[in-house]
């Protein structure tokens, strides 16, 4: 089950201020020898930088890709969007092939990756990046969902919890608050009320939308649109 998960995905979340402190090391490209022209990289825009985390969105364009390398932290790689042929490596696990929307992976610190769009349709993924320095938190307990709300669990370590959480038309949470750092992607476009601390938003939200929760900070979700929307909640230990 690892071995396949880690086949699934990869990614580099190569943000400014994460170049600090990555060593990344380059192998040269994934494929053919023969090949002499480096391959376009990913487009890359950094969406939240703080003490936790970084969470970088990457774009992957036809042909573009990286070349094998490591960090010294640990990163969470989610799948924004399918790609039809997406080239994976995580340490010696490859996979070559479709890949879907919401797929995730931990690539553990130190660990050899990367990603080449093989296909002729562009996909994104984003990458969310743990800082070693950040101030370490115990994981919250899980709690049992409010009606019309589901939470599927999808990775679960001593770094990071990634839960699904699909909220069916309105759907809400109670407030409450959490030991850890939350960070949120919404995965589909939908309309979405956003409590945190004293303030409140309510939008039409978009696919890759990222919140980030700080530790103990009163918050709830609720949806108040005409369909279910679906957020990957990744809870930082």
């Amino acid at each position: 089950m690892i071995a396949l998960l880690l086949a699934l995905s990869v990614a580099e979340p190569a943000a400014p201020k994460l170049a600090s402190v990555s060593s990344e090391r380059r192998r040269g490209a994934l494929h053919a020898p023969e090949q002499t022209a480096p391959r376009p990289a990913p487009v890359r825009t950094t969406v939240v930088d703080n003490a936790t985390v970084t969470v970088t969105r990457l774009r992957f364009a036809p042909g573009s890709g990286e070349t094998v390398h490591t960090h010294d932290f640990p990163i969470v790689i989610v799948q924004l969007t399918s790609g039809d042929v997406v080239d994976l490596q995580v340490s010696d696990a490859r996979a070559r092939g479709p890949r879907t929307a919401g797929l995730v992976t931990f690539v553990p610190a130190g660990t050899e990756h990367a990603v080449i769009n093989a296909g002729t349709m562009a996909f994104e993924m984003m990458a969310v990046a743990i800082k070693p320095s950040r101030k370490p938190a115990p994981a919250a307990p899980p709690t049992d969902a409010p009606p019309g709300i589901t939470r599927t669990p999808l990775l679960d370590n001593d770094v990071v919890r990634v839960v699904r959480v699909e909220f069916t038309p309105g759907s809400q949470e109670p407030v409450h608050t959490h030991p850890n750092d939350l960070v949120t992607v919404q995965m589909n476009t939908g309309r979405m009320q956003i409590r945190l601390g004293t303030r409140r938003t309510d939008s039409r939200r978009p696919t890759g939308f990222v919140q980030f929760v700080p530790r103990n900070t009163p918050h709830a979700y609720a949806s108040r649109g005409d369909r279910t929307i679906e957020l990957l909640s990744v809870s930082i230990r």
